[in-house]
């Protein structure tokens, strides 16, 4: 039925866009984010992500900066399964994962563009810049990382070794004020966890969609879950065979009933004292079993 497409739609969205190459990259992101901002000392470096300037007659998007008077760092965040291989001038590298072999634009050479742009933005030498592509998600790389390469774990390391001054503090500031003010756009707030507020958005449609969609059988195990766990608190109110009792079979079971063979007579009292108005033979029956006071 078409109510079904209410979470089924959304469900294979959300497989497909989880399955995509942007939102790995947008993991890769968040990732290098998460080390950058807890591994380096905010007095010693100036950390901005997602940048987007100028470049020639169009843009760059470069996914980390960081200005300190150790250089102007220019980060690369690549996502990539299983084992990768390539070298640093090849245009394409491979990775193979689940027995599936695919290729990739080579990370090196974008992280490359990105430094010459902010090298033009600046009009600054090379020297000051600092070029490193963090590779996340992989196995492994074969025969090696090639040169400005580096494992998200060993990002902060990296850096740390790249000690000599490049920039005094009135550089790194002025360096740090001329991207600020070139960047394109505003990042920050929604745009960050973009990737994450797609995927719950999505995740949110179809659990909604599920939910009308299975409304009557979710109804239905709900009610046999309370009733059995109302079954394991008060057995007393239910047959053997599951059925609650009614009303009436409450009302008998909480009765106090004695009869005497010899005389043939039987009563039954309520729980307050008020004798119950019962024919003879089932105030015996109720006596015989025993429902609360034995003959």
């Amino acid at each position: 039925t078409l109510i079904h497409l209410a979470w089924i739609v959304p469900l294979v969205l959300l497989i497909i866009y989880v399955s995509s190459p942007r939102f790995r990259g947008d993991i890769a992101e968040t990732r290098v984010r998460r080390i950058l901002a807890n591994g380096l000392e905010k007095n010693r470096y100036t950390i901005l992500n997602d940048v987007v300037v100028p470049s020639g007659g169009g843009t760059v998007r470069i996914d980390h900066v960081v200005v300190s008077k150790f250089g102007i760092f220019v980060i690369e965040s690549q996502y990539a399964r299983g084992k990768v291989s390539g070298s640093e001038v090849q245009d394409r590298w491979k990775q193979v994962h689940l027995g599936r072999t695919t290729l990739f634009e080579n990370p090196v050479h974008r992280n490359r563009l990105q430094a010459e742009a902010l090298q033009a933005l600046l009009d600054a030498p090379a020297l000051l810049f600092r070029r490193i592509v963090v590779l996340t998600g992989h196995g492994s790389f074969r025969n090696g990382l090639p040169p400005g390469v580096v494992e998200a774990e060993q990002l902060i390391r990296h850096m740390r070794r790249k000690g000599e001054y490049r920039l005094d503090s009135e550089q790194a500031a002025r360096a740090l004020g001329v991207i600020e003010s070139a960047r394109l756009k505003p990042q920050g707030g929604i745009f960050v966890n973009r990737s994450a507020l797609l995927a719950t958005l999505l995740l949110l449609v179809a659990v909604a969609g599920a939910y009308f969609a299975f409304k009557e059988e979710i109804g239905e195990l709900r009610e046999a879950w309370s009733l059995r766990s109302e079954m394991k608190s008060n057995p007393s109110d239910f047959h053997p065979d599951g059925r609650p009792k009614s009303e009436r079979e409450l009302w008998e079971d909480s009765l106090r009933c004695a009869s005497s063979p010899d005389t043939g007579r039987c009563a039954c009292y309520e729980p307050g004292g008020r004798k119950a108005d019962l024919d003879p033979d089932k105030c015996r029956e109720l006596a015989e079993r025993g429902s609360v006071l034995r003959q």
